[in-house]
Protein backbone atom coordinates (compact mmCIF):
# COMPACT_ATOMS: atom_id res chain seq x y z
CA UNK A 1 0.00 0.00 0.00
CA UNK A 2 2.42 2.39 0.92
CA UNK A 3 4.15 1.79 -2.49
CA UNK A 4 1.13 2.60 -4.55
CA UNK A 5 0.67 5.50 -2.40
CA UNK A 6 3.85 6.23 -2.87
CA UNK A 7 4.34 5.69 -6.61
CA UNK A 8 4.02 9.03 -8.01
CA UNK A 9 6.26 10.46 -6.22
CA UNK A 10 9.19 8.38 -6.60
CA UNK A 11 8.29 7.66 -10.09
CA UNK A 12 8.79 11.58 -10.88
CA UNK A 13 11.51 11.40 -8.45
CA UNK A 14 10.31 14.30 -6.89
CA UNK A 15 11.80 15.29 -3.14
CA UNK A 16 10.49 17.49 -0.73
CA UNK A 17 12.71 18.28 2.14
CA UNK A 18 9.90 19.18 4.59
CA UNK A 19 8.13 15.91 4.08
CA UNK A 20 6.01 14.59 1.63
CA UNK A 21 3.14 12.96 3.73
CA UNK A 22 0.26 14.90 5.01
CA UNK A 23 -1.07 13.18 8.37
CA UNK A 24 -4.43 14.16 10.39
CA UNK A 25 -6.40 12.75 12.65
CA UNK A 26 -10.35 13.76 12.40
CA UNK A 27 -11.69 12.82 15.78
CA UNK A 28 -15.12 13.60 17.24
CA UNK A 29 -15.65 13.97 21.38
CA UNK A 30 -17.28 10.90 23.13
CA UNK A 31 -20.25 12.08 23.27
CA UNK A 32 -21.29 11.95 19.51
CA UNK A 33 -20.90 8.28 19.95
CA UNK A 34 -19.70 6.26 16.69
CA UNK A 35 -19.97 7.62 13.31
CA UNK A 36 -19.15 3.94 11.59
CA UNK A 37 -16.68 3.08 8.62
CA UNK A 38 -19.04 3.98 5.77
CA UNK A 39 -20.11 7.89 7.66
CA UNK A 40 -15.88 8.33 8.30
CA UNK A 41 -15.36 7.60 4.36
CA UNK A 42 -17.71 9.63 3.36
CA UNK A 43 -16.05 12.43 5.66
CA UNK A 44 -12.27 11.46 4.33
CA UNK A 45 -13.70 11.84 0.77
CA UNK A 46 -15.30 15.20 1.57
CA UNK A 47 -12.07 16.43 3.23
CA UNK A 48 -9.49 15.28 0.60
CA UNK A 49 -11.86 17.16 -1.78
CA UNK A 50 -12.49 20.64 0.50
CA UNK A 51 -8.66 20.98 0.62
CA UNK A 52 -7.73 20.75 -2.59
CA UNK A 53 -6.15 16.95 -2.43
CA UNK A 54 -8.55 15.51 -5.36
CA UNK A 55 -8.41 16.08 -9.16
CA UNK A 56 -9.16 19.39 -10.10
CA UNK A 57 -11.11 21.08 -13.38
CA UNK A 58 -7.55 22.57 -14.28
CA UNK A 59 -6.30 18.76 -15.35
CA UNK A 60 -3.79 18.69 -12.02
CA UNK A 61 -4.15 15.06 -11.16
CA UNK A 62 -5.30 14.06 -7.44
CA UNK A 63 -2.84 13.31 -4.25
CA UNK A 64 -2.89 9.56 -3.26
CA UNK A 65 -4.24 9.13 0.10
CA UNK A 66 -5.48 6.53 2.88
CA UNK A 67 -7.46 6.78 5.89
CA UNK A 68 -7.47 4.16 8.60
CA UNK A 69 -10.18 4.10 11.23
CA UNK A 70 -8.80 3.80 14.77
CA UNK A 71 -12.19 3.58 16.60
CA UNK A 72 -12.37 4.52 20.25
CA UNK A 73 -9.06 6.82 21.60
CA UNK A 74 -8.00 6.03 25.33
CA UNK A 75 -10.30 8.83 25.88
CA UNK A 76 -13.35 7.56 23.51
CA UNK A 77 -12.91 9.60 20.97
CA UNK A 78 -13.97 8.12 17.69
CA UNK A 79 -11.67 9.13 14.76
CA UNK A 80 -9.82 8.17 12.25
CA UNK A 81 -6.02 8.65 10.38
CA UNK A 82 -5.55 10.41 6.96
CA UNK A 83 -2.46 10.62 5.46
CA UNK A 84 -1.80 11.99 1.74
CA UNK A 85 1.23 12.30 -0.39
CA UNK A 86 1.39 15.77 -1.08
CA UNK A 87 3.16 14.56 -4.59
CA UNK A 88 0.18 14.58 -7.15
CA UNK A 89 -0.10 12.11 -9.76
CA UNK A 90 1.39 14.11 -12.33
CA UNK A 91 3.86 15.11 -10.45
CA UNK A 92 3.04 18.47 -8.91
CA UNK A 93 2.87 19.24 -5.66
CA UNK A 94 -0.11 20.15 -3.46
CA UNK A 95 -0.52 23.62 -2.14
CA UNK A 96 -1.18 23.68 2.24
CA UNK A 97 -0.91 27.31 2.34
CA UNK A 98 -3.50 28.29 5.26
CA UNK A 99 -4.52 24.76 5.12
CA UNK A 100 -5.58 25.33 8.72
CA UNK A 101 -7.97 27.56 8.22
CA UNK A 102 -10.13 25.85 5.90
CA UNK A 103 -9.67 22.41 8.06
CA UNK A 104 -11.54 24.58 11.07
CA UNK A 105 -13.92 25.74 8.31
CA UNK A 106 -14.71 22.32 7.05
CA UNK A 107 -15.45 20.61 11.10
CA UNK A 108 -17.71 23.90 11.20
CA UNK A 109 -19.75 22.66 8.21
CA UNK A 110 -19.62 18.76 9.67
CA UNK A 111 -20.50 19.85 13.42
CA UNK A 112 -23.44 21.67 11.75
CA UNK A 113 -24.38 18.98 9.16
CA UNK A 114 -24.59 16.09 11.21
CA UNK A 115 -25.29 17.42 14.54
CA UNK A 116 -22.86 17.16 16.38
CA UNK A 117 -20.96 18.91 19.32
CA UNK A 118 -20.17 22.77 18.66
CA UNK A 119 -16.75 24.17 18.92
CA UNK A 120 -15.42 27.55 18.21
CA UNK A 121 -14.59 29.04 14.77
CA UNK A 122 -10.91 29.84 14.23
CA UNK A 123 -9.60 33.16 16.28
CA UNK A 124 -6.17 32.83 16.49
CA UNK A 125 -6.17 32.65 20.08
CA UNK A 126 -4.40 29.02 21.02
CA UNK A 127 -0.68 28.75 21.89
CA UNK A 128 2.34 27.85 20.07
CA UNK A 129 2.30 24.26 20.89
CA UNK A 130 5.87 22.80 21.36
CA UNK A 131 7.30 19.69 17.96
CA UNK A 132 6.60 16.64 18.34
CA UNK A 133 10.97 16.76 18.62
CA UNK A 134 10.74 18.87 21.50
CA UNK A 135 8.37 16.86 23.44
CA UNK A 136 9.83 13.96 22.88
CA UNK A 137 13.51 15.29 23.83
CA UNK A 138 11.29 16.37 27.23
CA UNK A 139 10.23 12.94 27.66
CA UNK A 140 14.04 11.54 27.67
CA UNK A 141 15.85 14.65 29.59
CA UNK A 142 15.52 15.61 33.01
CA UNK A 143 13.32 18.41 32.22
CA UNK A 144 9.61 17.58 32.80
CA UNK A 145 8.02 19.56 30.57
CA UNK A 146 9.18 21.19 26.56
CA UNK A 147 11.76 23.43 27.18
CA UNK A 148 9.63 25.96 24.82
CA UNK A 149 6.81 25.49 27.64
CA UNK A 150 9.06 25.90 30.39
CA UNK A 151 10.84 29.12 28.97
CA UNK A 152 6.84 30.42 28.03
CA UNK A 153 5.98 30.76 31.83
CA UNK A 154 9.44 31.90 32.99
CA UNK A 155 9.21 34.65 30.70
CA UNK A 156 5.22 35.24 31.12
CA UNK A 157 6.19 36.08 34.79
CA UNK A 158 8.87 38.21 33.68
CA UNK A 159 6.78 40.05 31.50
CA UNK A 160 4.08 40.81 34.43
CA UNK A 161 6.47 42.07 37.02
CA UNK A 162 8.67 44.09 34.73
CA UNK A 163 7.30 47.60 33.73
CA UNK A 164 10.29 48.07 31.27
CA UNK A 165 12.19 46.54 28.77
CA UNK A 166 15.24 47.11 30.85
CA UNK A 167 13.57 45.58 33.73
CA UNK A 168 12.47 42.53 31.86
CA UNK A 169 15.67 41.94 30.72
CA UNK A 170 17.14 42.13 34.37
CA UNK A 171 14.55 39.58 35.94
CA UNK A 172 15.21 37.16 33.07
CA UNK A 173 19.11 37.39 33.69
CA UNK A 174 18.67 36.34 37.54
CA UNK A 175 16.92 33.00 36.52
CA UNK A 176 19.38 30.49 37.09
CA UNK A 177 18.07 27.94 34.66
CA UNK A 178 18.11 30.32 31.66
CA UNK A 179 20.04 32.57 29.27
CA UNK A 180 19.06 35.41 27.27
CA UNK A 181 20.24 38.03 24.26
CA UNK A 182 18.11 41.03 23.89
CA UNK A 183 18.32 43.27 21.08
CA UNK A 184 18.26 46.98 20.84
CA UNK A 185 18.23 49.92 18.46
CA UNK A 186 20.20 52.89 18.87
CA UNK A 187 17.63 54.08 21.10
CA UNK A 188 18.05 51.72 23.74
CA UNK A 189 14.29 50.33 22.95
CA UNK A 190 13.87 46.88 22.95
CA UNK A 191 13.58 45.28 19.50
CA UNK A 192 13.36 41.67 19.78
CA UNK A 193 15.33 38.97 22.64
CA UNK A 194 15.64 35.33 22.83
CA UNK A 195 15.95 32.53 25.62
CA UNK A 196 17.50 29.53 25.86
CA UNK A 197 17.85 26.79 29.10
CA UNK A 198 21.20 25.87 29.74
CA UNK A 199 20.47 21.99 29.96
CA UNK A 200 18.86 22.39 26.83
CA UNK A 201 21.63 21.49 23.81
CA UNK A 202 21.63 20.80 20.04
CA UNK A 203 24.54 20.05 17.86
CA UNK A 204 22.94 22.50 15.01
CA UNK A 205 23.26 25.35 16.98
CA UNK A 206 26.54 28.12 16.78
CA UNK A 207 26.74 28.20 20.22
CA UNK A 208 25.07 24.36 21.06
CA UNK A 209 21.94 26.11 22.40
CA UNK A 210 18.24 26.04 21.52
CA UNK A 211 16.89 29.36 21.74
CA UNK A 212 13.26 30.68 21.22
CA UNK A 213 12.25 33.95 20.08
CA UNK A 214 9.39 35.72 22.34
CA UNK A 215 6.95 35.13 19.61
CA UNK A 216 7.90 31.62 19.35
CA UNK A 217 6.50 31.23 22.68
CA UNK A 218 3.72 32.90 22.94
CA UNK A 219 1.81 35.23 20.33
CA UNK A 220 1.63 38.21 23.11
CA UNK A 221 5.40 37.47 24.00
CA UNK A 222 6.71 39.03 21.43
CA UNK A 223 8.77 42.22 21.66
CA UNK A 224 6.59 44.64 20.32
CA UNK A 225 3.42 43.36 22.05
CA UNK A 226 5.56 43.40 25.80
CA UNK A 227 6.51 47.26 24.86
CA UNK A 228 2.74 47.96 23.94
CA UNK A 229 1.55 46.66 27.36
CA UNK A 230 4.45 48.09 29.55
CA UNK A 231 3.39 51.51 28.03
CA UNK A 232 0.25 51.22 30.02
CA UNK A 233 1.42 50.10 33.32
CA UNK A 234 2.18 52.56 36.44
CA UNK A 235 4.62 51.69 38.84
CA UNK A 236 4.24 49.22 41.97
CA UNK A 237 2.75 50.26 45.41
CA UNK A 238 5.18 52.30 47.47
CA UNK A 239 6.30 49.48 50.31
CA UNK A 240 9.37 51.62 51.84
CA UNK A 241 7.22 52.70 54.87
CA UNK A 242 5.79 48.93 55.29
CA UNK A 243 7.81 45.70 56.81
CA UNK A 244 6.62 42.16 57.34
CA UNK A 245 2.98 41.10 57.90
CA UNK A 246 1.94 44.99 57.75
CA UNK A 247 3.54 44.87 54.02
CA UNK A 248 2.09 41.61 52.93
CA UNK A 249 -1.36 42.45 54.08
CA UNK A 250 -1.04 45.89 52.28
CA UNK A 251 -0.28 44.25 49.08
CA UNK A 252 -3.35 41.71 49.78
CA UNK A 253 -5.73 43.70 50.50
CA UNK A 254 -4.64 45.98 47.49
CA UNK A 255 -4.72 43.21 45.32
CA UNK A 256 -7.96 41.87 46.67
CA UNK A 257 -9.39 45.05 46.13
CA UNK A 258 -8.88 45.40 42.28
CA UNK A 259 -9.26 41.70 41.47
CA UNK A 260 -13.07 42.52 43.03
CA UNK A 261 -13.16 45.49 40.76
CA UNK A 262 -12.66 43.44 37.95
CA UNK A 263 -15.38 41.32 38.72
CA UNK A 264 -17.61 43.30 39.55
CA UNK A 265 -16.93 45.02 35.99
CA UNK A 266 -17.05 41.32 34.47
CA UNK A 267 -20.25 40.63 36.35
CA UNK A 268 -21.93 44.04 34.52
CA UNK A 269 -20.83 42.19 31.35
CA UNK A 270 -22.52 39.37 31.72
CA UNK A 271 -25.30 40.38 33.28
CA UNK A 272 -25.70 42.77 30.32
CA UNK A 273 -24.40 39.78 27.47
CA UNK A 274 -22.24 42.64 26.33
CA UNK A 275 -19.17 40.71 24.52
CA UNK A 276 -18.37 43.55 22.24
CA UNK A 277 -14.77 44.47 21.52
CA UNK A 278 -14.78 47.88 23.76
CA UNK A 279 -16.37 46.23 26.40
CA UNK A 280 -13.70 45.68 28.67
CA UNK A 281 -13.72 41.94 28.50
CA UNK A 282 -10.58 41.33 26.99
CA UNK A 283 -8.78 44.04 28.66
CA UNK A 284 -10.02 42.34 32.59
CA UNK A 285 -9.12 39.08 31.22
CA UNK A 286 -5.39 39.60 29.69
CA UNK A 287 -4.25 41.29 33.15
CA UNK A 288 -6.50 38.72 35.26
CA UNK A 289 -3.47 36.27 33.83
CA UNK A 290 -0.77 38.67 35.67
CA UNK A 291 -2.73 38.45 38.92
CA UNK A 292 -2.64 34.22 38.61
CA UNK A 293 0.82 34.44 38.27
CA UNK A 294 1.42 37.01 40.89
CA UNK A 295 -1.14 34.61 43.26
CA UNK A 296 0.61 31.62 42.52
CA UNK A 297 4.31 33.13 42.87
CA UNK A 298 3.22 34.89 46.26
CA UNK A 299 1.90 31.71 47.85
CA UNK A 300 3.16 29.01 46.24
CA UNK A 301 6.45 30.49 45.78
CA UNK A 302 9.08 27.92 43.34
CA UNK A 303 7.10 24.85 44.30
CA UNK A 304 4.22 23.77 41.74
CA UNK A 305 0.95 23.37 43.35
CA UNK A 306 -3.02 24.08 42.13
CA UNK A 307 -1.95 27.70 41.80
CA UNK A 308 0.99 26.95 39.60
CA UNK A 309 -1.24 24.68 37.51
CA UNK A 310 -3.84 27.40 37.02
CA UNK A 311 -1.09 29.44 35.51
CA UNK A 312 -0.96 27.58 32.63
CA UNK A 313 -4.65 26.65 32.25
CA UNK A 314 -5.46 30.38 32.24
CA UNK A 315 -3.09 31.65 29.37
CA UNK A 316 -5.54 30.67 26.71
CA UNK A 317 -8.45 32.49 28.67
CA UNK A 318 -6.37 36.12 28.50
CA UNK A 319 -5.69 35.92 24.69
CA UNK A 320 -7.40 38.40 22.98
CA UNK A 321 -9.30 36.71 19.65
CA UNK A 322 -8.20 37.65 16.81
CA UNK A 323 -5.82 40.37 18.15
CA UNK A 324 -3.49 38.44 20.80
CA UNK A 325 -4.11 41.34 23.32
CA UNK A 326 -6.38 44.77 23.81
CA UNK A 327 -5.42 47.28 21.76
CA UNK A 328 -6.06 49.66 24.93
CA UNK A 329 -6.76 48.56 28.32
CA UNK A 330 -9.55 50.09 30.64
CA UNK A 331 -8.31 51.69 33.89
CA UNK A 332 -9.92 48.47 35.93
CA UNK A 333 -7.17 46.32 34.17
CA UNK A 334 -4.50 48.65 34.54
CA UNK A 335 -5.19 48.59 38.43
CA UNK A 336 -5.66 45.10 38.43
CA UNK A 337 -2.54 44.22 36.55
CA UNK A 338 -0.98 47.06 38.69
CA UNK A 339 -1.78 45.64 41.97
CA UNK A 340 -0.78 42.55 40.73
CA UNK A 341 3.18 43.95 39.58
CA UNK A 342 2.89 44.94 43.13
CA UNK A 343 2.15 41.82 44.62
CA UNK A 344 4.79 39.96 42.61
CA UNK A 345 7.28 42.82 43.76
CA UNK A 346 6.51 41.69 47.37
CA UNK A 347 7.92 38.40 46.68
CA UNK A 348 6.91 34.82 48.45
CA UNK A 349 4.79 35.74 51.26
CA UNK A 350 5.74 34.16 54.86
CA UNK A 351 4.61 30.60 56.16
CA UNK A 352 2.16 33.00 58.46
CA UNK A 353 1.09 34.93 55.67
CA UNK A 354 -0.11 32.98 52.90
CA UNK A 355 -2.14 30.22 55.02
CA UNK A 356 -3.95 33.35 56.60
CA UNK A 357 -7.24 35.05 55.91
CA UNK A 358 -5.81 38.02 53.44
CA UNK A 359 -3.83 35.43 51.39
CA UNK A 360 -7.11 33.01 51.34
CA UNK A 361 -9.95 35.56 50.53
CA UNK A 362 -7.24 36.96 47.72
CA UNK A 363 -7.56 33.35 46.24
CA UNK A 364 -11.04 33.24 46.64
CA UNK A 365 -11.77 36.84 44.89
CA UNK A 366 -9.76 35.54 41.95
CA UNK A 367 -11.77 32.19 41.56
CA UNK A 368 -14.76 34.56 41.15
CA UNK A 369 -13.36 36.55 38.96
CA UNK A 370 -12.18 33.59 36.49
CA UNK A 371 -15.79 32.68 36.95
CA UNK A 372 -17.03 35.64 35.42
CA UNK A 373 -14.53 35.16 32.68
CA UNK A 374 -15.60 31.95 32.10
CA UNK A 375 -19.29 32.56 31.28
CA UNK A 376 -18.16 36.04 29.46
CA UNK A 377 -15.73 34.25 27.09
CA UNK A 378 -19.00 31.63 26.75
CA UNK A 379 -21.09 34.06 25.70
CA UNK A 380 -18.79 35.62 23.25
CA UNK A 381 -19.26 31.63 21.62
CA UNK A 382 -15.07 31.04 22.95
CA UNK A 383 -16.15 27.91 24.25
CA UNK A 384 -13.00 26.31 24.60
CA UNK A 385 -11.31 29.10 26.78
CA UNK A 386 -14.33 29.09 28.51
CA UNK A 387 -13.85 25.68 29.45
CA UNK A 388 -10.15 26.31 30.07
CA UNK A 389 -11.32 29.38 32.59
CA UNK A 390 -13.19 26.55 34.50
CA UNK A 391 -10.63 24.48 34.89
CA UNK A 392 -8.45 27.30 36.29
CA UNK A 393 -11.11 28.18 38.86
CA UNK A 394 -11.21 25.15 39.88
CA UNK A 395 -7.82 24.70 40.48
CA UNK A 396 -7.72 28.04 42.54
CA UNK A 397 -10.36 26.60 44.01
CA UNK A 398 -8.95 23.53 45.13
CA UNK A 399 -6.19 25.69 46.87
CA UNK A 400 -8.59 27.72 49.04
CA UNK A 401 -10.65 24.00 49.70
CA UNK A 402 -7.05 22.57 50.52
CA UNK A 403 -6.28 25.74 53.22
CA UNK A 404 -10.27 24.83 54.96
CA UNK A 405 -12.42 27.34 53.02
CA UNK A 406 -15.13 27.55 50.81
CA UNK A 407 -16.34 30.26 48.25
CA UNK A 408 -19.63 30.01 50.23
CA UNK A 409 -17.49 31.32 53.44
CA UNK A 410 -14.78 32.72 53.29
CA UNK A 411 -14.86 36.52 53.62
CA UNK A 412 -14.11 38.45 50.44
CA UNK A 413 -11.65 41.32 50.63
CA UNK A 414 -12.93 43.95 53.49
CA UNK A 415 -16.62 42.61 53.32
CA UNK A 416 -18.68 39.68 52.75
CA UNK A 417 -19.71 37.96 49.08
CA UNK A 418 -24.33 38.81 48.97
CA UNK A 419 -25.52 35.39 49.39
CA UNK A 420 -27.07 35.66 45.99
CA UNK A 421 -23.47 36.34 44.67
CA UNK A 422 -22.15 33.22 46.61
CA UNK A 423 -24.67 31.02 45.40
CA UNK A 424 -23.89 32.27 41.94
CA UNK A 425 -20.21 31.62 42.02
CA UNK A 426 -20.87 28.31 43.09
CA UNK A 427 -23.34 27.84 39.98
CA UNK A 428 -20.42 29.24 37.89
CA UNK A 429 -17.78 26.42 39.61
CA UNK A 430 -20.25 23.79 39.05
CA UNK A 431 -21.29 24.46 35.36
CA UNK A 432 -20.31 22.61 32.55
CA UNK A 433 -18.85 23.86 28.99
CA UNK A 434 -21.18 23.40 26.30
CA UNK A 435 -18.52 22.12 24.50
CA UNK A 436 -15.32 19.67 26.33
CA UNK A 437 -13.63 19.64 22.79
CA UNK A 438 -10.76 22.48 21.80
CA UNK A 439 -10.93 24.46 18.51
CA UNK A 440 -8.59 23.91 16.50
CA UNK A 441 -8.91 27.03 14.37
CA UNK A 442 -5.86 28.95 16.52
CA UNK A 443 -3.54 25.79 17.07
CA UNK A 444 -0.22 26.03 15.03
CA UNK A 445 0.61 22.98 12.72
CA UNK A 446 2.98 20.48 14.75
CA UNK A 447 5.86 20.39 12.43
CA UNK A 448 7.97 17.69 10.55
CA UNK A 449 6.08 15.55 8.62
CA UNK A 450 2.83 15.03 10.85
CA UNK A 451 1.56 18.68 9.25
CA UNK A 452 -1.86 18.94 10.99
CA UNK A 453 -4.53 17.43 13.24
CA UNK A 454 -7.99 18.57 13.27
CA UNK A 455 -10.81 17.56 15.42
Amino acid sequence: MAREIDAPMTGHNVTLPGGHVYHVALSIPRQDGELGDGRWRELAEDAVARLGFSPDGEGRAGCRWVAVHHGLSKDGNDHIHLAVNLVRGDGTVADTYRDWPRWRQWCLDVEQRLGLTPTSPANKTAAVRPSRAEVEKAVRGPQPRPSRDFLRLVVRAAAAEAATAAEFVELLEREPLVSVHARWDSENRLTGYRVALFADLSASSEDGRVWFGGSRLAHDLSAPKLMHRWASIRGPADLNDTTGLSRNAHVLDMAAEATHSARRHMKTLVEAEDTSAGSGGDDIAHAAADMVIAVSKAVDGPVSGPLSDAVAAYEWVAVAPHRVQPVRWKGVAIELRQAARSLLKAGVLSRRARTGPGAVALVLALVALVAEIAAWREQAGQLPQAAEARRAAGLLSSHSVAQGQRPSTVQLGSSKMPSLEKAALVRRLNQQPRSGRPAIGGHEQPRGSDRGRAR
